[in-house]
């Protein structure tokens, strides 16, 4: 696989009224079939073209390789044709060109969230939603309504967007009081990623009781004074046995949730993601909305395997990798192939910590447990680089971030790394040497300030305040010279980018106050990761992130400008309109309609596609 440098790839950026010269691309990390792909589906300019369409009269920051703010954009094919002021602009226009006057907006490329489980937000619309509960009580009655309208024995699963420090209690409910209101149902609460709450028959029909022991990796909570299991669940390794009795969506249910989605994130401004963790047959509900052209969110698809601590965990891990003919870039300007996934540690209480917790739920492992073990993750990791797929760990604790270096370290050894943009995914509880040794390989960074934001109370209370204050040093991040995507990881947290930007610039959390004052950062700074940074962390800087000539025409127009306004004014902004490819997908100024999302494709892909690529 060919390495670039950053300055070459950078240079490979420019662009032309002509189009994109494709040639930048021969030196990129991707396969001959991906590039072709993309050339494909980016129609290039002739000489004289005429603008599909226009805006006018806006405050439009660019975050181009000047940095310039200019008042108008024309849009041709899906891309940025030009840019200027208004009348020249507007001159350009012709008789069937689309004006959008937008009377001082404020616009900018639309915002990519570099770690964002789309699918998993989408289903979680059709949970039992705690997100309002204030109380134990509240969470109690959420899932009384639900089973008095569901057939007894099935499933009761609640969407996982709600924190127990947001409870009065400041605790998850029990089992004993799950069994009050749904004694005929078993129920399945997570909380985040990495908690569940279950009654009694959800552990009845997963064959857990007081004498199962915890796994490698997960706890099953005990009351300290009886022995008897609460009802908490922490870790995947531990509630999987749960999660894999639970009913499936078919594939019409996901569509459905996957639509959904999208309909939020176009009012939000978001235009873009990296999905952070897919397994193989869910990549088959993105396809049917990429074919019938409904997949207006961009999606970079990352695969999510399990090294795991055993032997049979990692020949299955290696399995599903050999098992895929292709890699890292795979796709078009709509959905793509990224890195692959997986854990090193938990979050908020499975995190892998050097000192041990303020509060160990696992008082046998006071310092949490990895995921996986270094064997395991480094032979996953070498074979990925063999095959050419970049690679993203999820890392929490200085500890888990330490085995997720070394592992890297181990590959880097005999295969630089540097130009592959291996991404460190949330590195929250980073330490200074954790930069120097990321810089040596030239590593990425996923930050994701909303798990500040809504996970405060479980920081503090696992973590202790100063530990917390510590978490997501932002400026450390910022002064450490490498590249940062930014992100949200909803469902877990709130996908709302305006709402990110405002925590960026004043670490105010959603429970606990303003945590680290010392690590936000400017909004500015905050903006630029959450465009051009995203972008870089999947090798898409040249087509997304700036508006320049060439780039395509994802931007958002809003209500204030993020550079001139302060913190709270960004955090309570309307996005008044969103464009993806040039069309309007959400236009929320007051009486107008949006066309129709793009067009579908002309051909429709047959279910379990066989396409196939070799790494380039």
């Amino acid at each position: 696989m060919a390495i670039v440098s950053r300055r070459e790839l950078l240079r490979a950026a420019g662009v032309t009224a002509a189009g994109l010269p494709l040639a930048g691309w021969r030196d990129v990390p991707l396969g001959p079939t991906a590039r072709q792909a993309w050339a494909a589906s980016l129609p290039r300019f002739q000489p004289g073209d005429v603008p599909d369409a226009v805006l006018l009269n806006a405050r439009i920051h660019t975050f181009d390789t000047e940095n310039r703010t200019v008042e108008a954009l024309a849009i041709k094919n899906g891309r940025v044709l030009a840019l200027g002021d208004t009348a020249t602009i507007r001159a350009l226009a012709g008789p069937d060109t689309v004006q959008y006057d937008l009377a001082g907006l404020t616009v900018v490329p639309g915002f990519y969230d570099s770690h964002n489980h789309l699918r998993a937000t989408g289903l979680n619309f059709f949970a039992v939603d705690l997100s309002g509960a204030r109380s134990v009580a509240d969470v109690l009655a959420a899932i009384a309504a639900r089973a008095a309208i569901t057939p007894a024995g099935e499933w009761i699963v609640a969407s996982s967007r709600w924190h127990e420090g947001g409870l009065a209690e400041r605790r998850f409910p029990t089992r004993a009081e799950l069994d009050r209101v749904a004694p005929d149902h078993p129920v399945y609460i997570p909380r985040g990623g990495h908690n569940v709450v279950t009654n009694s028959l959800g552990f009845a029909r997963a064959g857990i009781d007081e004498s199962t022991p915890n796994p490698p990796g997960g706890t099953y909570v005990r009351d300290p004074s009886t022995g008897e299991l609460t009802g908490h669940i922490i870790g995947r390794p531990a509630f999987g046995r749960l999660a894999r009795l639970l009913p499936q969506p078919t594939r019409e249910q996901e569509r459905e949730a996957l639509r959904a989605a999208i309909r939020a994130y176009h009012a939000a401004g978001i235009t873009s993601v990296i999905e952070p963790g897919l397994e193989p047959a869910e990549f088959a509900a993105f396809q049917g909305l990429w074919a019938s052209g409904e997949l207006t969110v961009r999606t970079t698809a990352m695969l999510r395997v399990f090294p795991g601590t055993t032997d049979a965990e990692l020949a299955r891990a290696l399995e599903t990798i050999r098992g895929l003919a292709f890699a890292t870039g795979f796709g078009d300007q709509w959905l793509r192939l990224g890195g692959i996934k997986f854990t090193a540690d938990g979050g908020v209480e499975t995190s892998y910590l050097r000192e041990p917790f303020a509060h160990a739920d696992d008082p046998e492992e006071p310092r949490g447990k990895p995921h996986a073990s270094l064997e395991n993750m480094v032979a996953v990791c070498q074979l990925a680089s063999e095959l050419g797929w970049q690679m993203g760990v999820h890392c929490v604790g200085d500890a888990g971030i330490d085995l997720v270096l070394d592992a890297f370290e181990a590959v880097h050894a005999h295969s630089p790394l540097q130009g592959k943009r291996w991404t460190l995914i949330h590195m929250m509880l980073a330490r200074p040497e954790h930069f120097v040794r990321a810089r040596a390989m030239d590593l990425v960074i996923t930050a994701q300030q909303p798990l500040t934001y809504a996970l405060s109370a479980g920081w503090v209370k696992y973590w202790g305040r100063e530990r917390a204050a510590n978490n997501e040093p932002l400026r450390a991040y910022l002064e450490s010279g490498l590249a940062v995507g930014n992100g949200t990881d909803s469902p877990v947290t709130p996908y709302d980018p305006l709402l990110n930007l405002w925590s960026c610039a004043t670490r105010e959390t959603q429970f606990e106050g303003v945590l680290g004052p010392e690590w936000a950062i400017p909004l500015a700074d905050a903006l630029r990761w959450y465009t051009r940074g995203s972008a870089y962390t999947a090798f898409e800087e040249q087509y997304k992130g700036s508006l320049a000539v060439g780039r395509l025409a994802d931007l958002a127009a809003l209500t204030v400008d993020p550079l001139a306004a302060a913190p709270e004014e960004v955090r309570d902004a309307q996005v008044l309109l969103t464009m993806v490819g040039g069309r309007v997908v959400h236009d929320g100024r007051l009486g107008s309609v949006s066309p129709p999302q793009r067009p579908a494709r002309g051909f429709a892909v047959p279910e379990g596609c066989h396409c196939a690529e070799a790494p380039g």
